[in-house]
């Protein structure tokens, strides 16, 4: 089954998957995930993505991440979820999982911070380390080449068990820096 929006008008709406809804995907259960975005959603099958001219003709993604829902941001871990609801309880500026565009030294290329927070005039970064993870020191060294130079990994059970306190901790870093 397709549905051609062409020439619709979806301003104002919030899309939150475009996987294909055959078989057993079609049951309402699923249609309920597709509109309700504070669901958890596992991203199962082929799904158009764009490239980097805005081209989504052929470029398919095989992706079976998890993405969790709070508030109408997508987060990759329920670890992320936690530092996001700790860091709205201090009423703290914040960017979650926010790509950024810059140059390195193979040429230009995306970053994704965990999270980008903005607190008492200084930009910080804050990144949960799972155990899978490496820092990546030259990530880091980029950031702070282009003024973000506070960028704090957290343990990913501490953000799990004590939220607050690696938020305090962290803005606590961010004012001293």
């Amino acid at each position: 089954m397709g549905i051609n929006l062409t020439g619709a008008d979806l301003s104002g709406s919030i899309l939150c998957f475009a996987n294909n809804l055959n078989g057993a995907n079609s049951s309402p259960a699923n249609l309920d995930n597709a509109i309700n975005p504070d669901k958890t959603e596992s991203n199962l099958g082929d799904e158009k993505i764009e490239d980097e001219k805005g081209n989504n003709e052929g470029i398919e993604s095989q992706s079976e991440e998890l993405i969790y829902y709070w508030n109408d941001l997508r987060f990759h871990s329920q670890e992320q979820v936690k530092i996001a609801e700790a860091l709205d309880r201090t009423n703290t500026l914040f960017f979650p999982n926010s790509k950024a565009r810059l140059t390195t030294p193979a040429g230009r290329q995306n970053q994704e911070p965990d999270f980008l927070i903005f607190h008492q005039g200084k930009w910080g970064i804050l990144e949960i380390s799972h155990p899978d993870t490496e820092k990546d020191e030259t990530r880091d060294q980029l950031f702070a080449s282009h003024g973000i130079s506070i960028i704090h990994y957290c343990d990913a059970n501490r953000c799990t068990e004590e939220p607050d306190r690696i938020v305090r901790e962290f803005l606590d870093i961010l004012s001293q820096g």
